[in-house]
């Protein structure tokens, strides 16, 4: 959906048509949905929070500016809830260790839709969530680096700069896997 579209879209419904908000939704569903699972890693968490992201947006709308991007402003939004289910996901977690002195199992969630390999979500799991937000919204979801930076509320150059360190993060601990994989195999062949 184009800039423009959008914000006739965004008008109309601050005027009271509530029911354009569902074209929005439709626009923009696949894309957030994508990046909610790609920052929390399991679908159904990634379902819920795409859910929230919704319902946020549209009781909030009014606070949308007018000339900003509204997909950079869904975004944002996206990007506090996962941080937020992100916190409390790891309160949960040492709690249950806490509790029960064992350490929770992993479910391994199949997403249909979304390209997937495993040695990839996972050394984008291993980022910390800023980094991991910067490259799923480039890479992924390749948003320019001039809407990452206002939804960062940070200069273009600061934004550049965490992009390419985190990119050398995520493909360094893709190197190291496939270095522990060669180490693994060669024991093997002895």
């Amino acid at each position: 959906m184009e800039r423009t579209e959008a914000e006739q879209i965004v008008k109309a419904v601050k005027q009271g048509d509530r029911e354009s908000y569902g074209r929005l939704v439709e626009a923009y569903q696949q894309r957030i949905f994508r990046y909610c699972f790609h920052m929390l890693g399991q679908m159904q968490e990634a379902e819920d929070v795409a859910q929230d992201v919704f319902i946020k947006g549209f009781e909030r709308l009014e606070q949308y500016q007018e000339g900003t991007n509204f997909g950079a402003w869904l975004y944002k939004i996206a990007y506090r809830k996962c941080l937020n289910k992100l916190k409390r996901a790891k309160t949960y977690e040492r709690l249950i260790r806490l509790f029960m002195r064992t350490a929770p199992t992993v479910e391994s969630d199949r997403v249909p839709d979304v390209e997937y390999n495993a040695e990839l979500r996972l050394a984008i799991l291993r980022l910390n969530p800023e980094d991991r937000h910067i490259i799923l919204l480039r890479i992924v979801e390749e948003n320019r680096f001039e809407d990452i930076a206002e939804q960062l509320n940070m200069s273009y150059a600061a934004v550049r700069k965490r992009y390419e360190r985190a990119k050398r993060k995520l493909k360094n601990g893709l190197t190291e896997k496939e270095g522990e994989s060669d180490e693994q195999s060669r024991s093997l062949s002895y």
